[in-house]
């Protein structure tokens, strides 16, 4: 019987991944979030078709060790993802990756759809057993995690959410969309943005809560 290559693709990324974590039942967390989302969004097809998905995965996954050390501790939490990607996204000219195994830029113009831009990570904690959030202009509709239709650009856009009502945020890719950068193609516009989404993810954020990954803040620091 011969293998089958898309669950040997899936199976690699596996053992590329173990490593961030020590704790045998992390592994298998880890290993049971892959296959998932190897078959509820055909991850190892969107792989070998779009260079870059796998090190979107493992920077995502990253992030994750960084931040909580223990994966199993992601369990539970309530962690919201702004501007975490759609199935409408498209690539800009360049993307900067750093992923635990190195850091890269993929480099590739794109008209349509692109896969490195679809909510994996809410994605990844929603198999988790985690409670994301996510909140995007593009497409959510037939995600199973929770998501709101927001435009980021707009001041107070993300008021609705209650404060101090997540464990974990996340903003990333935002100032690097080609749609975000089409409509404030100016820095201090920019900037603004940054101001407002560091000033929300400070209000919505418990007392213990942590933040994941801010691109917000690394733009307000350059």
């Amino acid at each position: 019987m011969s293998a089958n290559p898309i669950n040997e693709q899936l199976e690699r990324l596996i053992v590329n991944l173990i490593p961030l974590w020590k704790d045998q039942r992390d592994q298998v967390l880890l290993a049971n979030m892959i296959r998932a989302l190897g078959t509820r969004y055909s991850l190892a097809t969107k792989m070998t078709k779009e260079r870059g998905v796998e090190d979107i995965i493992s920077q995502m996954l990253g992030r994750l060790a960084n931040s909580f050390g223990q994966l199993s501790l992601v369990q539970g939490k309530r962690i919201l993802d702004i501007a975490c990607g759609s199935n409408t996204s498209k690539l800009p000219a360049s993307l900067y990756v750093d992923t635990p195994f190195g850091e890269m830029t993929i480099g590739r113009p794109s008209k349509g759809h692109t896969a490195l831009f679809e909510p994996w990570f809410c994605r990844m904690l929603f198999e988790l057993g985690a409670t994301p959030v996510g909140v995007d202009f593009g497409d959510l509709e037939d995600e199973l995690f929770i998501h709101h239709q927001v435009d980021l650009g707009k001041k107070g856009a993300l008021d609705f959410l209650p404060d101090h009502s997540f464990d974990a945020v996340q903003d990333s890719r935002l100032f690097g969309s080609p749609e975000f950068t089409a409509q404030f193609p100016n820095r201090a516009a920019r900037l603004s943005v940054a101001q407002e989404i560091v000033r929300q993810e400070r209000r919505l954020l418990k007392p213990t809560g942590i933040v994941v990954h801010s691109d917000a803040e690394a733009l307000l620091r350059r």
